[in-house]
């Protein structure tokens, strides 16, 4: 079966370097809630590969029901290369061994909605747990249909 999100569908360079995640830069874009009511927002950089991101998605949606929505914000896309043992060096960039996400500090990495606070904090909680980076539980502080009303 394919995930979709796991990698992208396509990119510009087959192969990219590596890169660094300074600490001091503070991510500007996706702090907010933007879908749901409660948040997983990462408060250190770092960088997050394909099976960290899916044992935490799956352990959120093994809890969560029908009517309840979840959204992932993230999408690996840095290419991670590796060339095999045995190999000398030198003939070239080795081949892809898995995707990471670069992930700076303030990110909101998953949402939750249509559920109770008490069960969004449990199930945010060991989501957290599984990630290994130190994270923060957030809330809205309004809903859409209380902005309307007044």
């Amino acid at each position: 079966m394919s995930k979709p999100w796991v990698a992208p569908h396509k990119s510009k360079y087959k192969k990219l370097q590596k890169g660094r995640i300074t600490p001091i830069e503070f991510n500007k874009s996706a702090t907010e809630l933007c879908f749901g009511q409660y948040g997983l927002k990462i408060l250190k950089h770092g960088r997050l590969n394909t099976s960290q991101l899916e044992a935490t998605r799956r352990m959120i949606s093994k809890y969560i029901r029908k009517k309840e929505k979840l959204w992932i914000r993230c999408v690996p896309d840095v290419p991670i290369t590796a060339k095999p043992i045995q190999i000398r060096m030198g003939k070239g960039k080795g081949n892809i061994d898995y995707w990471v996400y670069k992930l700076k500090a303030g990110k909101i990495l998953f949402e939750l909605s249509r559920m109770q606070e008490e069960k969004a904090r449990r199930i945010l909680q060991s989501a957290a747990n599984k990630l290994g980076l130190p994270s923060l539980i957030i809330k809205r502080k309004y809903l859409k249909n209380q902005r309307e009303n007044n």
